[in-house]
Formats: C-alpha cells, sequence, structure tokens
C-alpha cells in the first residue's frame, strides 16, 4: 500500500518509547537521486533557530491519524547530518516540478507522488497536464535525470502514463457496479420469485377442493353451465 505525499504534511509524530508527540511534520527531504523520502522536518517548539528533523530510517509507521518513531532522540539537528543538511540547502524540486521526455515532450507537472511508508521509496509521480485533465501516474523507474529545471523521463514514458482516475472515471465504474449489481439481483428476484409461484402452485393443487374437482367431471361441468 502506497501513501501520498500530502498525507503525510501536517500529520503529528509520535514516540514509542514515551509516547510523547514530537512535533507535526513541516517539510518532506527528498533525495531525488534515488527517489526517497530521506527525511522530514517538525514543527517543534523549544529548539532554537535551527530546524529539527527526523531521518526516515527512525520512522516505524505511517498510520491514518499519526507517524510513529522509536524514541524521542530521533528528533536531530539539521546540522548534525551533513547529508540531510545539502537537501536542505540545496533541494531539487520535485513538486511542481515540469517532466519532459527525452523527446522534448512535456508531460506535465508534479502535483503529487506515492512512496512505501516501510522504506520512503518513492514509486510513482502523480503529473497533471492542464487543469481539465485528471492526474496520471508514472512510474520513477522512468525518470532518467532529476535537474534543477525538470525531470527527464524515457522516450516510452508518454505510453506508460496510467489511465486518469479523476471524477468521470470513477462515476463510469460506480455506475457499472451498480449495474451488475442490480442485475445480479434482478436475475435473484426472478429465480426466487419462481420458486415461490411453484411452490404456491404446488399447495394449492394439493387442496381438497382442487382434488374433488379434478376427480369429478361432473363438477367441472356444473361450473361451466
Amino acid at each position: 500500500m502506497f501513501y501520498t505525499s500530502k498525507k503525510l504534511i501536517g500529520m503529528p509524530v509520535v514516540s514509542l518509547a514515551d509516547g510523547h508527540q514530537l512535533g507535526r511534520i513541516k517539510r518532506l527531504l527528498i533525495d531525488q537521486q534515488n527517489m526517497v523520502i530521506a527525511a522530514f522536518s517538525i514543527d517543534r517548539k523549544g529548539w532554537f533557530k535551527e530546524q529539527p528533523v527526523i531521518p526516515y530510517n527512525h520512522v516505524k509507521s505511517v498510520g491514518n491519524h499519526a507517524v510513529t518513531v522509536d524514541q524521542a532522540n530521533a528528533v536531530v539537528k539539521l546540522s548534525s547530518l551533513p547529508e540531510l543538511d545539502a537537501l536542505a540547502k540545496h533541494p531539487l524540486p520535485l513538486m511542481g516540478a515540469k517532466v519532459i521526455t527525452e523527446e522534448g515532450t512535456i508531460l506535465g507537472t508534479v502535483d503529487d507522488f506515492r512512496f512505501d511508508p516501510k522504506n520512503g521509496k518513492i514509486h510513482y509521480l502523480d503529473i497533471k497536464n492542464g487543469i481539465l485533465h485528471g492526474a496520471k501516474s508514472l512510474e520513477t523507474s522512468l525518470i532518467l535525470t532529476c535537474g534543477r529545471d525538470a525531470l527527464i523521463a524515457s522516450g516510452d514514458a508518454e505510453a506508460s502514463l496510467q489511465k486518469p482516475n479523476n471524477l468521470l472515471s470513477k462515476l463510469h465504474d460506480t455506475f457499472n457496479n451498480f449495474n451488475q449489481k442490480f442485475k445480479g439481483a434482478e436475475n435473484m428476484s426472478s429465480k426466487v420469485t419462481n420458486k415461490v409461484t411453484k411452490t404456491i402452485n404446488h399447495y394449492w393443487n394439493q387442496l381438497p377442493f382442487k382434488q374433488k374437482k379434478e376427480d369429478n367431471p361432473l363438477f367441472e361441468d356444473d361450473n361451466k353451465n
């Protein structure tokens, strides 16, 4: 199961060791070369002017309501980890970055990305191309170069874009599911009706006056007259 980056922003971070809330996620530090969330900064109070961060390898779980880490000392100063400090000072843009193929075709801009909560690995980029077009997903394995001005994708990236998951497609799928269920219910109702009709006819034919009528032709003739 993959989570979107937008899900993380604003989520509280809780220490499993003491149950304390360490802060809320403010910013993601992305290692674009390896397409992974390297760390995230939090809005924890009580620190000096330096922004506190939590390396992603301290994350134990990403839940629906909170992110858990092993212990409170997972929070460190950004300057204590030079590799993270470099990502923070010289970030390569991912959100809002243009995606262009080797042939020069603009696929759109990155609106979000989906990652594996277990290790922070980014697997898909959600790309939008215009307001009226739904986002399409592109596997990060098709990204060849991460630059300051654009992400360069392989030539077959355009053909590999997944179908948009927009409102119309959702409505279409909902209608198809409802239609299939309705047909199933209709067939089931027809079967039940036929069974009930046969049962009623069976017991109706067992009634005494029915048997008398069938056994005595005079009874039938009297009714006709």
